[in-house]
């Protein structure tokens, strides 16, 4: 991870960033921390960024969980509807903060540098593309893997530029 973080320079010392985002979680300072360091730019922490909350089922295995939230596991392995983990949060909570943050940002009209969780940028690219939530596990999200978008005002709306990109070793 610590490679590919610092190939994130590579890409974005081509853009004009004006304001990095991260979660609360560490590693997305971590993640970020030599970009943000050459920008010369300290990110701001937003909870809207944060993973999608998985409950009680952190740190479970995948057999751990079929044995003890079956009906959880088969709504996990259906895919067809969005369902909650126990003491978790539904998906839609999670696009619900996605929506929250791209509302205000989309006034800035900067671009920025967002660095958060597998999950949620799966979410994300779901409330881009108008699919359901539970179509998030269609998607396959790489360490370090970039997604750009941009808004559209006369459609009032995201478009996807792209999605999972990595940054290769000359740039």
């Amino acid at each position: 991870g610590l490679v590919e973080s610092r190939r994130l320079w590579d890409y974005f010392s081509k853009k004009n960033i004006s304001q990095i985002y991260i979660s609360h979680y560490i590693r997305t300072g971590q993640t970020v921390e030599y970009t943000a360091r050459k920008l010369g730019i300290t990110p701001i922490k937003d909870d809207r960024l944060n993973e999608i909350d998985n409950g009680l089922i952190d740190g479970m295995t995948d057999q751990q969980i079929e044995k003890t939230y079956p009906d959880v596991w088969r709504g996990f392995l259906e895919r067809d509807h969005d369902f909650q983990f126990p003491g978790g949060e539904f998906a839609e909570d999670a696009r619900a903060r996605i929506v929250s943050f791209l509302r205000e940002k989309q006034q800035d009209n900067q671009d920025i540098l967002v660095v958060c969780h597998e999950g949620l940028i799966r979410l994300w690219a779901c409330h881009i593309l108008g699919m359901p939530v539970y179509r998030r596990w269609d998607f396959k999200v790489d360490y370090c893997g970039i997604m750009e978008i941009e808004f559209i005002p006369e459609f009032d709306s995201w478009r996807l530029l792209r999605f999972n990109q990595l940054v290769n070793p000359t740039g």
